[in-house]
């Protein structure tokens, strides 16, 4: 890969018409809110390299005034960005030390994060939702660990519920992975199913702008081969933001399929990532 002039995100794929049509989708006002808690229980990511989420009272109301003082409370979180519902900046995945666009990690990598790319550039993303149950679609209440999610079988769920890919869409793929955590922790998080690279990219040819799943990392689990991964795929060759741990459930049990999907990333300068709390309206 070569450093280009001008790099082309997935999320310019989103313009004004794609918000446009994205919120003629809102006919009933109903939200489903896709975000796990944050908080101690969380995803925590790769074990030994992440920074477990953390909460911490820097200020409590004191109990010696008297009632009609003002006071107030105020807490310090710590985390790495990564753990729970969250999206992958664009400087998150490397290959041989290449960040998007060809560029050489070192060389724009600061003591305050990363000098290109950062997660404060990617803008709020308001677009189309297409919401692939495949796991409903295999007669699966959860994917097996390790399933590769293939071209054919999003291909087959898009026509069994007469959707496709336009410019612009998000694509929300369930596994019925999340349905672990709460139950099995260690389980959620040791191994899952996942979009295997090959069909993240023909989504992306189809026309999509950003991936989420409800998984902890997009593709199968633990890597096959990494040298080619979804990741380097998505993030690295082609731009395309990732969005983790989503819960859509809610969407699979009401059978919807489509939706305004709505996602804000915190401005967080040089950041590799962000903490959501992505939505669907319909």
């Amino acid at each position: 890969m070569t450093v280009r002039d001008e790099l082309s995100r997935g999320v310019d794929r989103i313009g004004d018409r794609e918000v446009r049509s994205a919120s003629a989708l809102v006919r009933t006002g109903r939200v489903y809110d896709l975000g796990l808690e944050l908080n101690a229980s969380v995803p925590q990511g790769v074990a030994g390299v992440f920074t477990p989420f953390s909460f911490a009272w820097c200020h409590l109301p004191d109990e010696n005034v008297s009632a009609d003082v003002y006071d107030f409370a105020a807490e310090s979180i710590s985390g790495t960005p990564h753990i729970g519902t969250h999206i992958d900046g664009l400087m998150h995945a490397t290959s041989g030390q290449r960040t998007f666009g060809g560029r050489h990690v070192r060389d724009v990598a600061s003591d305050q994060g990363f000098v290109v790319d950062g997660i404060e550039t990617v803008p709020p993303i308001v677009t189309r939702a297409v919401i692939c149950n495949v796991a409903g679609q295999l007669g699966f209440d959860r994917l097996p660990d390790g399933y590769e999610i293939t071209i054919a079988d999003l291909d087959n769920v898009l026509a069994s519920s007469s959707m496709n890919i336009v410019l612009g869409d998000a694509v929300l793929v369930r596994t019925g992975k999340v349905t672990q955590y709460g139950v099995d922790n260690a389980a959620y998080e040791a191994a899952q199913p996942g979009v295997g690279r090959d069909a993240a990219i023909w989504l992306y040819e189809q026309g999509m702008a950003v991936l989420g799943t409800d998984t902890t990392g997009t593709e199968p689990l633990p890597l096959s081969d990494q040298t080619r991964t979804t990741h380097q795929a998505m993030l690295v060759d082609r731009g395309v933001h990732l969005v983790e741990n989503l819960n859509l459930e809610e969407l699979a049990a009401d059978g919807v399929v489509e939706g305004m999907f709505i996602c804000l990333a915190l401005r967080i300068t040089g950041a590799t990532g962000s903490w959501v709390r992505p939505v669907v309206i319909v």
